[in-house]
């Protein structure tokens, strides 16, 4: 097993699960955290599926800021980004006021993709806990 591949294959996946999130699942994991992630290797094949609300593990914590969006460098001084004044921190109405702001969204899709990229050694982590996990699985087969 590669596990660079694997690396790889978890970024992109990550990556692609950030880009087609919808709004309710970026809320619920800059809320909660919760991404996970099922891995199938065979040989240098390899399949990564982004999980959200699965068992707690390595990537659960990515992304969670319990609601709160710390403003990025992209959004600083931007005309264009309108946040508008957010409901305050914990109220339903704060969550109603994310799931209709494109700019709170594309906000939090910046913030996941810099956390991935950030976290990289959350990412090896993960793969070196998967590789070992199967090589014991592996083991017990044998």
């Amino acid at each position: 097993m590669n596990k660079q591949i694997i690396l790889e294959s978890l970024t992109r996946a990550l990556e692609s699960w950030i880009r087609n999130a919808s709004a309710a699942q970026l809320w619920q994991v800059h809320q909660e955290g919760g991404l996970g992630a099922l891995v199938h290797a065979e040989g240098d094949i390899v399949q990564v599926r982004i999980t959200q609300g699965g068992p707690r593990s390595l990537l659960s914590d990515i992304g969670k800021t319990d609601g709160r969006l710390p403003v990025t460098e992209a959004f600083r001084g931007s005309a264009v980004a309108d946040w508008g004044t957010p409901p305050p921190q914990g109220s339903d109405a704060r969550a109603q006021w994310f799931l209709s702001s494109e700019v709170a969204q594309a906000h939090a899709r910046q913030y996941l993709a810099a956390e991935v990229s950030e976290k990289h050694d959350v990412l090896v982590r993960f793969v070196d806990d998967w590789v070992a996990v199967q090589g014991g699985a592996q083991g017990l087969a044998s």
